[in-house]
């Protein structure tokens, strides 16, 4: 009981750590995204026809063309290309006789995809992330009957849907623990968590009882010593989880 205690405070500590890392990284991901449109922009426009050629190419690469292309149809007015990856075709109205002429029209079809392919990127998380919801919802209730294997399997799906979430390491860590794959915990904690959120005091309570099952007590009381340097005001809470910790592996 004191351990489902632990783990719902260790994860409203650090909460909002992991939402203002999320936010962070979402902007950062944005402004990246922008800064290169930007700049393959800038190579359609110039009056350079190399650097035209230039920034067609980095175009295609950026909407995820491929060489495995075929020229379908030409003529004076159309190209018509069919992407063999990704099934779509694309129609450009490029061979115009003017060169400004061509340039705004691969400046319309550019940023046509590049619209069409942020919408296709936010539907595909929407929908990993309800399928990683679903998983761990599964995950918590068979971990809940003592269904730890089953609960590390669901796990991993939850993971495989969403990649940057502290709470499933840490939940998926604490699996290991109870089936007695320290490693794997301690790999969960250190390599993801604890990356993803360096002051969870969730990761840093649960990295200090695999320590302490290794009998690592080294390990175990730095562990301790930064969960309450990262988390002062909680510094009562984890001496209460050292001492509940210590009498439940005595007993």
């Amino acid at each position: 009981m004191f351990e489902n205690k632990s783990n719902m405070d260790g994860l409203k500590s650090g909460l909002k750590g992991e939402k203002e890392l999320k936010l962070e990284e979402e902007f950062n991901n944005f402004m990246y995204k922008v800064n290169e449109v930007s700049n393959i922009m800038k190579k359609l426009t110039s009056d350079d026809e190399r650097e035209q050629e230039i920034g067609d190419l980095e175009a295609k690469k950026y909407l995820g063309e491929d060489n495995e292309k075929v020229l379908e149809n030409i003529n004076e007015e159309e190209i018509v290309l069919s992407v063999k990856s990704n099934k779509t075709v694309l129609n450009k109205n490029i061979c115009r006789k003017e060169s400004k002429d061509k340039t705004t029209m691969s400046q319309e079809a550019f940023m046509n995809e590049v619209s069409k392919d942020a919408e296709r990127r936010y539907q595909d998380k929407m929908i990993r992330k309800e399928k990683m919801e679903t998983f761990k919802k599964r995950a918590t209730l068979a971990f809940r009957r003592g269904e730890y294997e089953k609960a590390l399997t669901l796990y991993n799906k939850a993971i495989e849907q969403i990649k940057d979430c502290c709470f499933l390491y840490n939940n998926r860590a604490l699996t290991c623990i109870h089936l007695k794959l320290y490693s794997k915990a301690k790999d969960d904690l250190t390599e993801w968590a604890l990356r993803l959120n360096e002051d969870c005091l969730k990761s840093w309570l649960l990295l200090a009882k695999v320590h302490y099952l290794e009998n690592n007590m080294e390990e175990f009381h730095k562990a301790i010593a930064e969960a309450t340097e990262r988390n002062p005001e909680d510094s009562n809470f984890i001496k209460d989880y050292v001492i509940q910790l210590q009498q439940t592996e005595k007993a």
